[in-house]
């Protein structure tokens, strides 16, 4: 992952994901259901993010050879 990904996750995902197992904990009816629908989007994002920065950093290298290529040209 990218140093931008690693921001994002530790200034804006790691809170929101603690606020919302918070917020989810203070019904007490449907409490563990609730945690475990957070667990699992917040599993599924973080694998989506992962995903897309490295499809981002291959795009980006891929493009910055074929850039060196046309330039030696």
């Amino acid at each position: 992952m990218t140093s931008t990904s690693w921001f994002f996750i530790l200034i804006f995902a790691i809170p929101l994901i603690a606020f919302l197992i918070w917020l989810v904990k203070q019904d007490k009816r449907k409490g563990i259901w609730g945690i475990i629908i957070v667990i699992l989007l917040t599993i599924g994002a973080i694998f989506a993010s992962s995903r897309a920065s490295k499809n981002a950093v291959t795009g980006f290298e891929l493009r910055k050879k074929e850039a060196q290529q046309k330039s030696h040209e």
